[in-house]
């Protein structure tokens, strides 16, 4: 028995023998896993790590660039004309710190800013900024702008913007005033406290004139001076159409008897824009006028026909240099220039029953027709539409088409708007405060119904302004005003006088449309403000300037 168990006991000891080492070979095996798993896990950290600082960089950098084009905008703020320097803000050897812009590796964000030259010049020149810097005619819609290239820098990664600036233009807005009150020369006795803004205008300038119920400013909007909104008229299309103005106010703010001030404000209201100035006048043009040709004299009546026209200009000698005729090409250059008389204008214009025919040696374009070729034409004194201003549109009423049309008067732009009736029912019924009560004032049958005016307008000292647009009684009625382009004036022209309630009682309805166009083409030669800061109108990210 002692033998066996003997036997047991040296057998269990050799099987247990046997299995030495299995426990060490386990936790080899364990521990290499869990390496290989930690390295991994390591790897994709470091990995995941890199990628988080290069994504970082990159913002970093772009906003460095930012930075670098703000600095830029400071120095223009502080000095208009700094462009004219051709200075750069750093250099690649020697760049400008982003304030605050420590990251973790105890670096900095950096940037420097160089003017780029004008398509074609190697360098700008602060002796010659002007012909070095500024685009000319052959950049297209870049023509009147300048380029700066804005490079920043964080850690290995460098991103270079391209700003475009462009100086302020008329036409960037639909609707321009500097004054929302009637033309002083408009109104009797050409009172002197008009020019000024409100509510410091004096009680002899007709009261506001309103924004009504059923007006619709179709793009963006800039005024000097605050609005008068009776009822519910539609601002702006969509957020991104600015509604610049110090402020606006119902008629009772202006001592009247409006019932509400409610617009439906789609635009972006802003009470604090830039201010932009109009030009002295538009004596420029008459020099571009005169060097392609189309210079004229006296009363001219021009009716466009798609890429010719017919001029008619008793006051012109017509030769090939002045062509008058039923058939007239289009100036090489784009503009049209009517002058006055060397006997001089003596009409005095006022909206209550203008005549038409005792004009012959003033400074007066008379206007209407289709057009399919660009065209500005400016005047002396007033451009007078006479009928429907159009070019070829699609269904929705957009031009197909690249060409514009620049209206551009000294004076007025007017609306033509005969009307009928005796004197002494004209004298009472159409009057900038007439009595209300009519008595036999009818639109004549030439008055345009609903008409349409696809033009960008420019009144240098003036207004654009509709004849007769307050006549009591007037029937038929005129519908809507619809110009499509952009309306630029010194004074508010009314175009129809309306009800508390708002709506048209006498005149039109205001239906203001944007050109989108305009923001990147304008018509020929068509003239800027003065003194206005440049702003930026485009930015680019890009490897090198010549691919912006």
């Amino acid at each position: 028995m002692t033998n066996r168990i003997n036997n047991l006991r040296a057998s269990i000891r050799r099987r247990l023998s046997d299995e030495r080492g299995f426990t060490m070979l386990l936790a080899l095996f364990v521990l290499v896993l869990t390496t290989l798993i930690l390295s991994g896990a390591f790897v994709a950290v470091l990995t995941d790590t890199h990628l988080s600082r290069n994504d970082l960089d990159q913002k970093r950098a772009y906003a460095a660039a930012q930075a670098g084009i703000q600095a830029y905008n400071y120095q223009l703020n502080q000095n208009e004309n700094y462009w004219q320097t051709c200075t750069p803000i750093g250099t690649a050897a020697s760049q400008k710190t982003v304030p605050g812009s420590t990251d973790q590796g105890g670096g900095s964000e950096t940037y420097y800013v160089t003017p780029l030259p004008a398509t074609g010049v190697s360098a700008c020149n602060s002796s010659n900024a002007l012909a070095t810097m500024i685009e000319g005619a052959s950049a297209g819609s870049a023509s009147g702008s300048f380029r700066i290239q804005s490079v920043g820098k964080s850690g290995n990664v460098q991103r270079t913007i391209v700003a475009q600036y462009k100086p302020p233009s008329f036409l960037n807005y639909v609707y321009y005033t500097d004054y929302e009150t009637t033309d002083p020369k408009a109104l009797p006795g050409n009172p002197s406290d008009c020019e000024v803004h409100y509510p410091d205008r004096g009680p002899d300038c007709g009261g506001p004139i309103n924004f009504i119920t059923g007006d619709s400013i179709n793009g963006p909007l800039h005024s000097e001076d605050t609005l008068a909104i009776c009822g519910s008229p539609t601002l702006g299309r969509t957020a991104a159409d600015a509604v610049e103005a110090p402020a606006y106010v119902n008629e009772t703010g202006f001592s009247g008897g409006c019932s509400s001030d409610t617009p439906i404000m789609k635009g972006t209201y802003n009470s604090d824009a830039t201010s932009i100035t109009p030009p002295a006048d538009n004596s420029t043009l008459l020099s571009v006028a005169q060097s392609g040709g189309y210079a004229y004299t006296g009363k001219t009546t021009i009716v466009l026909n798609n890429n010719t026209m017919s001029v008619t200009s008793p006051g012109t000698t017509s030769t090939a240099a002045h062509p008058t005729g039923p058939t007239v090409a289009y100036p090489s250059n784009g503009v049209i220039y009517v002058s006055t008389a060397t006997a001089g204008c003596s009409v005095i214009y006022t909206p209550f029953n203008p005549s038409y025919s005792n004009d012959t040696n003033c400074g007066n374009a008379y206007i209407s027709g289709n057009y399919t070729t660009s065209l500005t034409v400016a005047t002396d004194n007033d451009i007078i539409i006479n009928g429907n201003l159009t070019t070829p549109v699609n269904s929705s009423g957009v031009p197909t088409g690249n060409a514009l049309l620049g209206l551009i008067a000294n004076d007025f732009v007017r609306v033509a708007h005969p009307v009928d009736g005796t004197a002494s029912d004209i004298s009472t019924d159409c009057n900038v405060n007439p009595p209300r009560s009519p008595t036999g004032v009818t639109n004549d049958s030439t008055a345009l119904i609903n008409p349409t005016i696809y033009a960008a307008i420019l009144a240098v000292n003036h207004s654009f302004i509709v004849d007769n647009y307050d006549c009591a009684g007037e029937s038929p009625s005129l519908g809507t005003l619809f110009v499509y382009g952009a309306i630029a004036q010194l004074f508010r022209g009314p175009v129809g006088t309306g009800s508390s309630s708002g709506g048209a009682t006498n005149g039109y309805i205001k239906s203001y449309n944007y050109d989108d166009r305009l923001q990147n083409e304008e018509p020929p030669y068509f003239l800027d403000p003065v003194s206005a800061q440049w702003y930026v109108s485009r930015e680019t990210e890009c490897d090198l300037p010549s691919s912006c």
